[in-house]
């Protein structure tokens, strides 16, 4: 897929991040037009074992739904993992628009501060002060940005979600409860991935074409 020549020209800006902040700093750019295969320029790409490409993350498909972009020029400082959970991140988004305030892409800025946690964590202790707050699992907040996954396995991620937090027995649910659960994944971002459609109706026990006239009346009705 050729990249937009607006996403070019922050190509030597990612690089220039890059460079002025080391190797534990990943910078990268995703073109919003194909979600599956994102990334079209990325530096330090070990951080998050990711390469030009790969996805979109669930966060980032996340804020476009919940369309951020709209009041914000970008989203900076939150918590990112890598799938594997040793690696702590500190990550921030940039939104690329067009003059007309739509958006073209992104601008995502990860920061490895695992070692840095880690050495506060040993002068805390040698002050005798409270040690970092972490979260039960991974030491990150919960629902942080997680990097390095596939497109089936951010997919599958937001399914399990949205299934979870519902609270539903597939076996046992209803239609009416089973359209419940696509609009909760639609508005989570999942449909906008290739193959997402299959992927829902074999989890959920329906046809494709059901899942698409439910989208098809969803549109309607907004």
């Amino acid at each position: 897929m050729e990249t937009r020549e607006e996403l070019r020209r922050y190509f030597p800006i990612a690089d220039y991040i890059a460079a002025i902040n080391g190797k534990n700093c990943e910078v990268l750019i995703h073109d919003l037009s194909d979600l599956n295969h994102s990334i079209c320029h990325i530096v330090n790409g070990h951080i998050t074992n990711r390469s030009v490409g790969g996805s979109i993350t669930n966060y980032a498909l996340e804020l476009l739904q919940k369309k951020e972009y709209l009041d914000k020029d970008s989203v900076t400082n939150y918590t990112g993992t890598t799938r594997d959970g040793k690696r702590i991140l500190r990550s921030s988004t940039y939104f690329i628009k067009d003059d007309g305030g739509e958006v073209l892409g992104l601008l995502c800025v990860n920061f490895d501060i695992t070692d840095l946690l880690r050495t506060q964590e040993v002068v805390s202790d040698l002050l005798i002060l409270n040690s970092l707050k972490r979260s039960e699992s991974d030491g990150v907040d919960k629902g942080a940005e997680r990097f390095d996954g596939s497109v089936d396995d951010i997919v599958q991620e937001i399914i399990d979600t949205v299934i979870i937090e519902s609270g539903l027995k597939l076996v046992e649910s209803t239609i009416a409860e089973k359209r419940i659960l696509i609009g909760k994944m639609e508005a989570k971002g999942v449909f906008k991935f290739k193959g997402a459609v299959t992927k829902v109706a074999n989890v959920l026990g329906v046809s494709s074409q059901t899942i698409y006239r439910y989208l098809q009346a969803m549109n309607r009705e907004a």
